[in-house]
């Protein structure tokens, strides 16, 4: 029954963010875009949206709702541990930062999101949340040699890639650094199409990459743990992960 609720709950919600303008913010989400290969010594370009990856909806960098969304954070991690936080530059439709990969090997982009406000929706039945946003792209400098990228959000939501296959992708879902199973995961591309994909006992999925094109991955997760955030008190909190594969 109470999954049943749950679901009610996430139809309904998804109807009103349709329907309703002012709940927009809520249905979009932080991605990354760069080119997958960089090289020893060169800049690495990064690029960092809010909106709706699959129907092209970007905001503006200057509008009200990117506003409230750029309190983020976001760092490098190469392949063995090193972090670097990088400082973005605001563009009229994303911001931009730059690395300089110093070796072979993975390097994780991670972009964090932990001071959004608290969003009031009990006029549309979903309570009072805090959205927290967390995402990850990868980038790979060299010949492969630990394709895994960075976990870097032990207190939220996070998609390890942990592929093995050019043509294949196999992700992790991470709550609290603990897999989220039999959780459905949605993998969008351009054009409005998108597909749901669940998790299995260990927070995998695996879906093959039929398109030259980039792939966003969107989880997301319901913490029924109450509290307040700069003032204000929240029902539960909002956990989203997106990963790119560009």
């Amino acid at each position: 029954m109470y999954v049943n609720m749950m679901n009610m709950k996430l139809v309904f919600l998804t109807v009103c963010l349709a329907l309703i303008g002012t709940t927009k913010s809520f249905g979009h989400f932080f991605w990354i875009e760069t080119a997958p290969k960089g090289q020893i010594g060169e800049q690495h370009e990064i690029r960092i949206y809010f909106g709706e990856f699959t129907s092209g909806e970007i905001e503006k960098t200057d509008g009200e709702v990117f506003q409230n969304a750029q309190n983020f954070t976001i760092w490098v991690v190469d392949q063995n541990g090193n972090k670097e936080q990088l400082q973005p530059q605001a563009e009229a439709s994303y911001y931009a930062s730059s690395f300089t990969p110093k070796s072979k090997g993975t390097y994780s982009i991670i972009l964090d999101n932990k001071k959004y406000q608290v969003l009031d929706y009990t006029q549309y039945d979903y309570g009072i949340f805090r959205p927290q946003y967390h995402s990850v792209a990868k980038v790979e400098v060299g010949d492969k040699r630990a394709p895994k990228t960075a976990s870097a959000n032990p207190e939220s939501i996070t998609i390890i890639d942990v592929s093995t296959q050019e043509d294949t992708a196999k992700l992790q879902v991470l709550f609290k650094n603990k897999p989220l199973a039999d959780k459905e995961v949605t993998v969008f591309i351009k054009e409005d199409w998108s597909k749901k994909i669940k998790t299995d006992s260990n927070g995998v999925i695996t879906f093959s990459k039929p398109f030259a094109t980039r792939y966003v991955v969107e989880a997301t997760h319901e913490d029924e743990l109450p509290g307040s955030y700069d003032g204000v008190k929240y029902q539960f909190t909002w956990h989203c992960a997106v990963y790119t594969i560009n």
